[in-house]
Formats: C-alpha cells, structure tokens, sequence
C-alpha cells in the first residue's frame, strides 16, 4: 500500500487495465480494439483520452494535475465538484459517519457511482453511426442534432477537457527526452479537436467509452492507496 498516486502512476496503470480489458472476449471490447488498432492517429486519440479521462476524477481536489493543466476552467469544476460531494455527503450520511468534510476530496466524484453514470452516458447516449459531427450538423441543423443527442454536448466539453490533461501529462514526458518547442502542447490539443468533429459516431463513442473507462480506472486504482477510496 502507498500513500497516494500522483497523476503519471495513474495514466500508466489505466493504460495497462485498458490493455488487459481488451483481451476479454466481449463483442463492443473487440470492437473497441478493432478500431484503435486500424487508424494510428485514432489510437494515439484514444490513449490521450483515456489518460485524460483518468485524471478528471481529482479534480475534486485543488492542488490536482488536472485542475493545474485546465487553470480557470479547472478551478471552476473543482468548486461544482467539491459543492455538489459536500451536499449529497449531508443528504445520504448515516448518525454514526464522520463530520461533513471540510476538503471534500474522494468522496461523491470518488464514487463507483459517478463512474459508471459517466460510462453508462457514452455507452448508451452516444449515437453508433456512420454520420460524422459536420455532416450530422450539415443535415439537421445544430440545434436539431444537439436536441436529439444530449449526450454530445457533455461528450464534446468532457473531450476537451481530456484531451487538453492527457496531451499535457503525455506531452510533458515526451520533451524530456526530446527537444520538442513548448508551443506543441498546445497546438495538439487543438488539432486533436478538430480531427474528432470529423470522425463518425462508431469511434466518437469508443471515445465517449474511453473517458468513461479512465474514470472508473482512477477509481479502482485509488483503492489501493492508503489514502485512497475504500473498496
């Protein structure tokens, strides 16, 4: 048991519980596989995403990689986070539970519930199609495809969020061997993006799925820290 994880042991560990998932023998796992291994560029995507997804349980706490990476955006879903835990905390504690917690860090967002509900949203709410996000738009207007999948608006804010911590844990160990212009961090983050809105629904929901699977990643490897979450 050790203490706590610090953000690279939690992107490490994610991808190798990812890697062992996929050699289940489950129809949407082996779809899942099919695609990552068949593009390059979607595979990296996915690894980033994943590795973001991972770390967006701890923002929750202040002093997070994520909320560090995301600045003001970040501070701001660590204050709806660290709120809405403290609320439900004081709603659902039993007589005999600790005091309502003054740093609200591991508790509601630390939850297997919080975690299955993001991955239950991807999974079931994101449309499986051949119709990528421009031509979607192109046919139905933005409002129209916004009203029709709901779940596109927090895939789309959840995506970039991911995209921008994992890119920057990733990126951040990539220019400690190589001479890399710091601009980059920032540019693929938005390359990133821009290459999604043109990707069909099938592997924008392996996307949704791969935020979903770094979150409750987070949460299982927490288990085994002292610090932790209780199993």
């Amino acid at each position: 048991m050790i203490k706590g994880f610090m953000g690279k042991t939690h992107a490490l560990l994610s991808v190798m519980l990812l890697s062992t998932l996929l050699l289940v023998p489950v129809e949407f796992l082996q779809q899942m596989l099919g695609l990552l291994k068949k593009d390059v560029l979607f595979f990296i995507l996915g690894m980033v995403v994943l590795i973001g997804g991972a770390l967006l349980p701890d923002l929750d706490n202040a002093q997070s990689c994520a909320g560090s990476t995301l600045g003001f955006m970040g501070s701001i879903c660590t204050i709806f986070m660290q709120s809405t835990a403290t609320i439900i905390y004081q709603l659902c504690h039993l007589r005999r539970d600790s005091q309502s917690p003054y740093f609200p860090h591991r508790y509601f967002w630390h939850s297997l519930l919080a975690g299955l509900g993001i991955f239950a949203l991807f999974f079931f709410g994101m449309p499986n199609n051949d119709l990528t996000i421009v031509q979607a738009v192109g046919q139905m207007g933005i409002w129209a495809y916004l009203e029709t999948n709901t779940a596109m608006l927090f895939f789309i804010w959840l995506m970039f969020m991911a995209v921008l911590v994992g890119s920057d844990m990733v990126f951040s160990k990539i220019i400690k061997f190589f001479k890399l212009p710091k601009l980059l961090s920032y540019i693929l983050p938005v390359l990133a993006l821009v290459y999604m809105f043109f990707l069909d629904g099938t592997h924008l929901r392996v996307l949704g799925i791969l935020i979903g699977l770094g979150y409750i990643y987070h949460l299982i490897e927490d288990c085994f820290a002292d610090s932790g979450c209780p199993l």
